[in-house]
């Protein structure tokens, strides 16, 4: 029987390894009594808040996991890395954490150049990877990516969830900025796509650099062209930055974010200026409007609820880490405890769960999980993000 994913920490050790189809006598011979999970993540580097809040919660879902019984007689082993924000050590961490810890499986941050630079070692040693950056890139074509599979919203599901919330709101003119890398090349490509066919124009686009700290010349430019609405592209501390030189200028209209804006490290770095921000982002970040009337709803309230008791504030980007533990957990029962690469590969392209993050659905032909109902438009509202109106 297939894992359901999330499943209440209430429930008993016993029907927890029933639901994963292993109990603890039934531990493939030859096969050691820990699943390592290697993590290369941004603990340090311009992404260092988001890395640090995804290994907290691996931390929590691998300790929660563990503690259910889940996988039987197997445990969760977590070997976490730092990749600092770069390439070249992204791919020895990838390297080391197969050959040196004997990975079963790995999960990558959220720098996308950092995940593409370790694709082939990734697929070379034939280890599956869950990644958590967005480039549509990490797992598209399926045929060059067939060990990669992805979390969080793909920058096109992004991009259509702003424009239809523009078109809902009769926006005509519409100015893009966005980060000089292929992360925020392929938002600017997905929006300028999406705002085309739904006949929006963007009146200007610009770049900027990761590492600028200044977004004044960038902002200028483009409240030259008379927006109606801003659409940003940049990960924190940047968003905080655009959205506050955009303050500064007096821009009186909205501003999008794209879901890679930080969530809570966005309101925090962005201060007063956040007020009033939208977000596209999976709904469970407005934590306070989460619908506890379903299953799914009552575990995306208790993780939420768990994470703040361990943690303090939520992140939202811990949705996204908690999926992939999960995912790879579920695959593993799926495959009665065997974590052979190619098997539990092929065990994570099944993978269909209601997660923290939304409805996932993974398949032959898509390795990107999270689904465009996952998915709303969400306001700071008094220091907090709530669904939009």
């Amino acid at each position: 029987m297939r894992l359901r994913g999330l499943l209440p920490l209430a429930l008993t050790a016993a029907t927890l390894a029933a639901a994963a189809g292993c109990a603890a006598d039934e531990t493939p011979a030859g096969s050691g009594e820990e699943i390592v999970v290697g993590a290369s993540l941004e603990l340090s580097g311009p992404t260092a808040s988001i890395g640090t809040a995804y290994q907290k919660a691996l931390e929590l879902k691998a300790a929660q996991l563990n503690q259910s019984g889940t996988l039987g007689g197997r445990r969760i082993k977590l070997v976490v890395r730092d990749n600092r924000t770069d390439n070249n050590t992204s791919v020895t961490n990838v390297n080391a954490l197969i050959k040196n810890e004997k990975a079963d499986a790995l999960i990558v941050g959220a720098c996308s150049a950092c995940g593409l630079a370790a694709v082939p070692a990734i697929t070379e040693n034939k280890v599956p990877a869950i990644a958590l950056a967005s480039a549509s890139a990490l797992t598209t074509p399926v045929a060059e990516r067939a060990y990669v599979f992805k979390i969080s919203p793909n920058p096109a599901q992004d991009a259509d969830v702003i424009v239809a919330e523009l078109k809902r709101k009769n926006v005509g003119r519409v100015g893009l900025i966005s980060v000089n890398n292929v992360y925020g090349q392929d938002g600017q490509s997905s929006v300028t796509e999406a705002a085309g066919k739904a006949g929006i124009r963007i009146v200007a686009a610009e770049q900027f650099g990761q590492a600028d700290t200044s977004m004044t010349v960038q902002v200028s430019k483009v409240l030259a062209g008379k927006p109606e609405a801003v659409v940003v592209w940049a990960v924190s501390p940047a968003a905080g930055t655009v959205v506050k030189a955009l303050r500064d200028a007096r821009y009186p209209g909205p501003i999008y974010l794209d879901a890679g804006a930080g969530a809570e490290l966005f309101i925090k770095g962005a201060g007063a200026a956040a007020e009033g921000t939208n977000m596209v982002f999976p709904k469970v970040l407005a934590t306070e409007d989460i619908d506890t009337g379903t299953p799914a709803g009552k575990a995306r309230k208790a993780w939420v609820e768990d994470y703040r008791k361990a943690n303090g504030d939520y992140s939202g980007f811990a949705s996204f880490a908690a999926d992939a533990l999960q995912s790879i957990a579920d695959a593993v029962g799926r495959a009665g405890g065997d974590a052979n690469g190619p098997k539990l590969r092929d065990e994570l392209e099944k993978g269909q769960f209601d997660g923290v993050s939304g409805p996932l659905r993974f398949s032959a032909e898509e390795h990107s999980g999270l689904q465009p109902a996952a998915l709303g438009i969400l306001t700071v509202k008094q220091g907090r993000w709530t669904l939009a109106d």
